[in-house]
């Protein structure tokens, strides 16, 4: 990298898997852009130590994710340091915020006078609340969209400038759930399976432009999601996954040459894992062979401003 410092966001960086990267990247010579909702972010920040004599200390910024303006903020923060946003590591998530088993009929008063016939209440449902995948997949979304619009500002920077073409690097924390089901916490495990979908989807794309795309699906890491108890309770047991493992395969992501990649990392072992086989030609033809069909269709609709009907019932 050409800068004496190559600049790092990562989010949820206050504790956990961010806290740790942020550490190991500290030592790596970033300069790294914590982002967290914690109030206790700028302490844990002031209070970490610097590696080696050469290392800049972090900057905190207070950002709650699912607000795109807030997440916007953080990078123009990022990107005024030295006109470069590296590596980006789409890291903080939370649990899920609705019980959807617990779906349950209440009665509600009507108003003075009106009736249905019946009685006088009548039954409704609360909405659900949908903050996990507001932040466990629409924010990882606005994040991509502003780590690329940034990368893609850069690299135009680079060519008028004459500096040679460099890849830069996101990393989106997806989950081990993000393959199988997980019936703990339904809403996350959607959430992550989306985010091993789009890292999928995106990644060989954007590669060609020199931005890499791909995500680590951790096993079980202590984190402050864990619920009190659970992770004596799972590392009595012996399914604890270390940190440095999550930190092996940051780094593998870091080395390059990787795109649309999905690394499990479990105990202490990495695991690159494809996707499903296709079970016929057809699929596979669908989803590989297909891609000027499917471009062809939805380019010239996006072009003229067409958009699809909702509910219409299409499949794929």
């Amino acid at each position: 990298m050409s800068t004496p410092h190559p600049v790092a966001i990562i989010t949820g960086a206050a504790s956990g898997i961010g806290l740790a990267l942020t550490t190991h990247l500290l030592a790596k010579n970033y300069k790294v852009f914590m982002a967290d909702i914690s109030p206790a972010g700028a302490l844990t920040a002031a209070s970490l130590p610097l590696p080696t004599p050469s290392a800049t200390p972090p900057t905190f910024i207070p950002t709650d994710i699912a607000s795109f303006a807030a997440q916007l903020a953080l990078f123009q923060r990022a990107y005024a340091y030295n006109g470069s946003i590296d590596f980006f590591a789409a890291n903080a998530g939370i649990d899920d915020s609705e019980d959807v088993f617990g779906a349950e009929v209440s009665e509600e008063a009507f108003p003075p006078g009106e009736t249905n016939g019946h009685a006088a209440q009548h039954l409704t449902v609360a909405p659900p609340d949908l903050t996990t995948l507001d932040v466990d997949l629409s924010a990882v979304v606005g994040g991509l969209k502003l780590f690329v619009a940034f990368a893609r500002h850069s690299a135009r920077a680079d060519a008028a400038q004459g500096r040679p073409r460099r890849t830069r690097s996101m990393v989106i924390t997806a989950s081990m759930v993000g393959l199988y089901p997980f019936e703990t916490n339904p809403l996350y495990c959607a959430a992550k399976h989306g985010l091993v979908g789009l890292t999928r989807s995106v990644g060989p794309r954007f590669a060609r432009e020199g931005i890499a795309v791909n995500a680590l699906l951790p096993a079980f890491v202590p984190t402050g999601l864990a619920p009190p108890g659970l992770v004596d309770a799972v590392q009595a047991m012996g399914h604890l996954t270390p940190m440095s493992t999550v930190m092996s395969a940051y780094e593998a992501l870091l080395e390059g040459g990787r795109a649309g990649e999905t690394v499990e990392c479990s105990l202490g072992e990495l695991f690159w894992r494809r996707p499903v086989a296709y079970p016929n030609e057809s699929q596979r033809w669908l989803n590989e062979d297909a891609a000027g069909v499917w471009g062809g269709a939805y380019g010239k609709a996006r072009a003229e401003g067409v958009k699809t009907e909702r509910g219409s019932g299409g499949g794929g």
